[in-house]
């Protein structure tokens, strides 16, 4: 598994936005870090970092609090005006070995050659249950249909997911079909 971003941060002592202001013109961006029943804390983060935050578009990030490091992810950031500069980020705190039972959405993709064939298109599952870790729940999980013909079908178990994650749904449960409307009929 790649590593995740790592963010040194700096306590902030004042805040408000006059304070935001200072701290943007010393070439950093005021954030804020919270949960995990930890008391949240008002810190700064070099705009670098941030910069390299966004081009990486990471979720998950490990943020250094004067020694202390924490995994957290970027619940927020906020843009200025023209969607050019981050002026704040909020950072919520996870729990690295939590895991979690979760329904993620099935996002199909590829249109099935079935269907020029007089094939008719059946999703029988909108969501899989997948098993996976707090912080790395996906926001879909991609199925793979341009090569289905009529007769076709794709089972869970089929599904490739993502690396840190289990499938909970039954394995033999149908995802989607190509079938022959004339067959039902």
């Amino acid at each position: 598994m790649a590593e995740d971003l790592l963010l040194k941060v700096e306590l902030r002592e004042s805040v408000g936005s006059r304070d935001a202001g200072r701290v943007r013109e010393q070439g950093r961006v005021p954030a804020n870090i919270y949960g995990l029943g930890k008391d949240g804390q008002s810190v700064t983060i070099c705009r670098e970092d941030v910069e390299k935050l966004v081009a990486t578009r990471s979720a998950v990030v490990d943020v250094d609090v004067a020694g202390t490091v924490d995994k957290a992810v970027v619940q927020e950031l906020q843009w200025d005006v023209y969607s050019t500069k981050v002026l704040h980020v909020d950072l919520k705190r996870v729990n690295p070995s939590g895991r979690a039972n979760v329904h993620v959405p099935v996002e199909l993709r590829g249109e099935p050659v079935g269907l020029k064939s007089g094939g008719v298109l059946r999703q029988h599952l909108k969501t899989i249950e997948i098993n996976c870790p707090d912080f790395r729940v996906p926001r879909s999980i991609p199925v793979r249909i341009g090569a289905l013909e009529v007769g076709g079908k794709v089972l869970a178990s089929a599904v490739t997911l993502p690396e840190h994650a289990n499938l909970v749904t039954p394995g033999d449960q149908l995802v989607v079909e190509i079938y022959n409307p004339r067959d039902e009929a």
